[in-house]
């Protein structure tokens, strides 16, 4: 029986919201930096990963989900405390990001019969792809605090702009995937004496 390791799967989701907050700490030091536009070396995170991994090895799915949404609630309330500014908590686009990871929580269900490795990283590319291009749809209909013309030219501009992002959530889906359907981030629990607790509890 496969479970994920407790203090490696916390060790991560810690090092996501340490990575969403850096640079709003470093803007709250005084850092000649603007958190909301700037493109940061240290926007690679594992949490897409996660929610992947969520999907395809928690037992109980109610975990799958909650356990990432914890995670990027917690970083938005520290963003908050951080500046004081609602805007960069409550944004137009917020409720599209939150669906997201919802998706990719769920297309890590596709995971939990089939774990080769071109499947996780099938898997992997299309959260990625599906990630941004949802998101920056989104930031173009809605505004998000950008201001794109509601046309083609437009819509191709924001994806544009987005690459980087969108570069940085690849390198981190190579980086992060394979570490954590690994035995770092699993433990075979031993179905041998799995089997004989149960026979004794039978007796």
């Amino acid at each position: 029986m496969i479970q994920p390791r407790f203090w490696f799967l916390t060790t991560l989701l810690l090092y996501s919201v340490a990575m969403r907050l850096l640079p709003y700490i470093l803007f709250c030091f005084g850092m000649d930096i603007d958190p909301e536009t700037t493109v940061y070396p240290w926007n690679f995170s594992p949490l897409l990963a996660i929610c992947l991994f969520g999907g395809a090895f928690f037992s109980d799915r109610r975990w799958a989900f909650s356990i990432p949404f914890a995670a990027f609630l917690l970083s938005d309330l520290g963003i908050l405390a951080l500046t004081g500014r609602l805007d960069w908590v409550l944004y137009s686009t917020q409720p599209i990001v939150y669906a997201c990871i919802a998706l990719t929580v769920s297309m890590g269900f596709l995971l939990r019969n089939r774990r080769s490795v071109l499947a996780i990283a099938g898997i992997g590319l299309l959260a990625s792809t599906s990630f941004f291009l949802i998101t920056n749809f989104g930031v173009w209909a809605l505004g998000g605090g950008f201001s794109y013309s509601r046309n083609l030219a437009g819509l191709v501009e924001c994806y544009y702009m987005a690459i980087p992002f969108f570069r940085n959530s690849l390198i981190s889906m190579v980086v992060f995937l394979p570490v954590l359907f690994s035995p770092l981030a699993l433990r075979q629990r031993d179905s041998v004496t799995l089997r004989s607790s149960h026979a004794i509890v039978m007796k």
